[in-house]
C-alpha cells in the first residue's frame, strides 16, 4: 500500500484525505491542532505543527512514506520541500516551495525573468511605509508576504490608511519585511496549472469573483475563462508558463493570481502558490474538464504517471457563503427549491461557532457549486442560490 504524508489536518485537507483513502492510500496528517477534522478521517494522526520540518521528517521517515503533499495553503508547502528534498520524493523543492510562499522572493524571482508584474518595494517599518509609497502611489496594496487566505492584504487610497494597512499585513507575517505593490485596475483573473518533471502541461484559466475594498478576497470562481479573446487568451497562457518556470516548480500543480493592466493591457502576475487553488477551484476544475485535479496531485506525489488529456470544458460555477456579520453562528434556512443544476451545496458551520464578516479567506463558511449551459448562466445561478441561503448570527 503506498503511504501519503499530508501537511494539516484542517478543513482544507478534508478531499485530499477522503481522496486518498478512496485510492487505497495510506494517509498520515501532522497538525498543531488535537481538534482538527482532518484527524477523524485519516488512518495516522500526529500533533505536530505543519512548518516542524524535523518533527514532520521523523514522521514522514517512520512510515516510510511515498509523497506528500498539502491543500489550498501556504504555509506548509515549505516542509514539503524539506521533505521531498531530504527523501527524493516527486514534487518542489524547498528551494521553490520557499520562494513561492514568500511574496517577496517570487517578485524578485519574477524581476530575474523579467516577468510581467506589478511594480513593487519592501519595507519593514510603517515610516518607510510613507516613503516607499511616494514612489509606488496611490492607490496601491500592503501585503504581509508570507500569509495565505487573503490575510494581510489592504488596499491603500490616501496616507491615512497606511497605519491600519501596515498594521493588518504585520500582524500576519512571520518576518520582518512587508510588501508594498501598486494598485492595478483592470480586469482580475486567474490559473490552475500543472507540471510534469519540468514542463508545464496544463494551464487553465479562470474567472474570478472579489470581494470589494479594502480586503479584496476571491469569493468565487468560474470555468471556462470567457473574458478575453482567443489570441489574448493564447499570450495569458504563454506569460504563465514563463512565470512558473521562473520560480522552478517543475512538478504538481499550482495556483495563479493575475490582472490584465487597463492602462497597457498587459497581464500581470499577482502571486504564485505551489499548490491546489482554494475557494472551490479543486471542485471547479474537476467538473470543468472531467478529471479529478485532487486524484491527479496526489498520485503524482507518490510518482504514478499523470494523463494530462483534456477533453471535456463544462461550464461551472461556485461562490462561498459568508456571515453577514461577526457574531456566533445559530443556524441557517435554505430556501432553495431549483436544484437542476446544483453541483454542491455546503454550510461548514456549526451551532455556536464563532463566525466572522469576510475579512480573510478562512472566513468563509460554506459555498455553492453549480453549472449551466454556459459560464455567465453559471455564474448568475451561483450568485441567485447563494442569496437563498438565509444566515443566522447573533
Amino acid at each position: 500500500m503506498k503511504k501519503i504524508l499530508i501537511i494539516g489536518a484542517g478543513f482544507g485537507q478534508l478531499p485530499a484525505i477522503h481522496k486518498a483513502k478512496e485510492l487505497g492510500i495510506e494517509t498520515i496528517c501532522i497538525d498543531r491542532n488535537p481538534n482538527a477534522i482532518g484527524f477523524n478521517h485519516c488512518d495516522h494522526k500526529y500533533e505536530i505543527d505543519v512548518v516542524d520540518f524535523e518533527g514532520a521528517l521523523a514522521i514522514a521517515e517512520k512510515h516510510k512514506i511515498d509523497g506528500v503533499i498539502t491543500m489550498q495553503s501556504d504555509l506548509p508547502v515549505p516542509t514539503i520541500g524539506y521533505l521531498n528534498d531530504k527523501l527524493n520524493l516527486k514534487g518542489v523543492s524547498q528551494e521553490v516551495a520557499k520562494t513561492c510562499s514568500n511574496k517577496v522572493l517570487t517578485r524578485k524571482k519574477l524581476a530575474l525573468e523579467k516577468c510581467n508584474q506589478p511594480k513593487f518595494e519592501i519595507i519593514t517599518t510603517i515610516q518607510e511605509a510613507y516613503n516607499k509609497i511616494e514612489l509606488i502611489g496611490y492607490p496601491c496594496v500592503i501585503k504581509a508576504p508570507d500569509s495565505s487566505g487573503s490575510r494581510g492584504i489592504v488596499k491603500v487610497n490616501k496616507i491615512e490608511d497606511i497605519p491600519f494597512a501596515f498594521e493588518e499585513a504585520n500582524s500576519y507575517t512571520n518576518g520582518k519585511e512587508i510588501i508594498i505593490e501598486e494598485y492595478i485596475s483592470g480586469l482580475e483573473f486567474g490559473a490552475q496549472t500543472f507540471s510534469i518533471n519540468g514542463k508545464c502541461e496544463i494551464v487553465l484559466l479562470h474567472n474570478d469573483m472579489m470581494s470589494p475594498p479594502p480586503f479584496m478576497i476571491p469569493i468565487g470562481h468560474s470555468l471556462p475563462f470567457n473574458k478575453l479573446n482567443k489570441t489574448e487568451i493564447n499570450n495569458a497562457i504563454e506569460d504563465i508558463k514563463k512565470a512558473v518556470n521562473a520560480v522552478g516548480i517543475k512538478d504538481g500543480p499550482a495556483n495563479i493570481d493575475l490582472i490584465l493592466d487597463e492602462t497597457n493591457n498587459k497581464i500581470k502576475v499577482i502571486e504564485i502558490g505551489a499548490r491546489i487553488g482554494a475557494t472551490c477551484l479543486p471542485e471547479l476544475v474537476t467538473y470543468n474538464i472531467g478529471k479529478d485535479w485532487v486524484e491527479m496531485t496526489i498520485l503524482n506525489a507518490i510518482g504514478k504517471k499523470i494523463d494530462t488529456k483534456i477533453i471535456e470544458n463544462n461550464p461551472v460555477a461556485a461562490i462561498i457563503i459568508e456571515s453577514p456579520k461577526n457574531g456566533v453562528f445559530k443556524g441557517y434556512i435554505n430556501n432553495i427549491i431549483d436544484t437542476q443544476n446544483l453541483l454542491e451545496v455546503e454550510v461548514t458551520a456549526k451551532i455556536g461557532d464563532h463566525v466572522s464578516k469576510l475579512k480573510k479567506g478562512t472566513d468563509r463558511i460554506g459555498k455553492i457549486v453549480v453549472k449551466n449551459t454556459d459560464v455567465e448562466l453559471a455564474e448568475q445561478l451561483a450568485i441567485k442560490l447563494r442569496n437563498e441561503i438565509i444566515i443566522n448570527v447573533e
